[in-house]
C-alpha cells in the first residue's frame, strides 16, 4: 500500500469512529428563542379567539411558525421553565421568528415579563448539559 493510501484509510476510520461515537451521546439541541408575553388587547381583530378556535385564557401560547414546524403544534403541552405548564392554542404573526408568546390577563403583567431569552430544549433527555441555563422550553408530549 502506499503512503497515501494508507493516510486515505486512516482517516476514513477515524471519521467512522467519530460517527459511532457521536451518534451514542445524548446531549439537548438547544437553540435560543424569546418568550413575550400578549394580552386581549393584541388580540383585537379576531375578537381574543385563538388560531384553534378557543377564546384566549391563561395557560395557552402562542408560537411563530418556525416554532411551529419543529414540533410546537396546536394542542401541544410545553414547559417554560419557572412559568410551568402551556398548551399551544394559538400563532404568532408569521413575521415572528423563535418566539414563544404567553397569554396575560393584564397589560401590566405582560409589560412587566417583557422579551426574555430561554433556550429552547428539543431533546429533554440531554437537559442535564445545560451549561447552567435554567431559563429554557421544551415540548413534555
Amino acid at each position: 500500500m502506499t503512503r497515501i493510501n494508507l493516510l486515505v484509510a486512516k482517516v476514513v476510520l477515524l471519521g467512522v469512529c467519530i460517527l459511532c461515537i457521536s451518534s451514542g451521546t445524548l446531549w439537548a439541541e438547544e437553540t435560543t428563542i424569546s418568550v413575550t408575553a400578549y394580552t386581549l388587547t393584541e388580540c383585537y381583530h379576531n375578537n381574543g379567539k385563538t388560531a384553534s378556535g378557543e377564546m384566549v385564557r391563561t395557560g395557552i401560547v402562542a408560537v411563530s411558525p418556525d416554532l411551529e414546524r419543529k414540533g410546537f403544534k396546536l394542542g401541544t403541552r410545553i414547559e417554560i421553565s419557572g412559568m410551568g405548564t402551556y398548551i399551544v392554542k394559538d400563532r404568532t404573526n408569521r413575521k415572528n421568528r423563535g418566539n414563544v408568546d404567553i397569554y396575560m390577563p393584564s397589560y401590566e403583567q405582560a409589560i412587566k415579563f417583557g422579551r426574555q431569552k430561554y433556550a429552547l430544549v428539543e431533546n429533554r433527555e440531554g437537559l442535564d448539559p445545560l451549561n447552567g441555563n435554567e431559563k429554557y422550553v421544551s415540548i413534555l408530549d
